[in-house]
């Protein structure tokens, strides 16, 4: 019964028929909803990862189970810190870039640049994704990556 409803409306093909990274990935609620939001976060989120998904097929990168998450503010409901990728809100359209967090949980990502519109999101993640695909080590995933890449502040 449970299985011909989610298959009526479609959720089984959303689900199945998801990305690693947007299965991976989890906002904040932020604006409207939290008088905390500087930022988007939920109601955004899905719209950057359609952007972000062309790289990593591009890059052959697409069964990658990247962790992304997204904020809209420092609070990090989402919990940004500990994300491969992650998006701290800092105002309307702008984020701070965290990179390094591990896919278990048990790593605090760092800072990686501040205030960061769309496109500087984007043409960072597209640098660093192609740096992956070719520099990585044997099984390495992308948060081990960056953490043994970047030169952080």
């Amino acid at each position: 019964m449970i299985e011909q409803i989610l298959a009526q409306f479609r959720i089984l093909h959303l689900t199945d028929g998801s990305s690693p990274l947007r299965k991976n990935s989890m906002a904040c609620v932020a604006l409207n909803t939290c008088p905390l939001a500087l930022a988007e976060g939920q109601r955004y989120l899905p719209s950057l990862i359609s952007k972000i998904e062309p790289m990593l097929r591009r890059y052959g990168l697409d069964h990658e189970e990247i962790i992304i998450r997204m904020t809209g503010c420092p609070n990090g409901c989402a919990r940004p810190y500990i994300a491969e990728i992650g998006l701290v809100g800092t105002a309307p359209g702008l984020y701070n870039l965290h990179l390094g967090g591990d896919r278990l949980g048990e790593r605090l990502n760092k800072i990686y640049r501040e205030n960061l519109d769309e496109s500087a999101i984007l043409s960072e993640l597209d640098g660093w994704l192609s740096r992956f695909k070719s520099e990585r080590k044997t099984g390495e995933t992308f948060g081990d990556f960056t953490i043994r890449e970047v030169k952080f502040k």
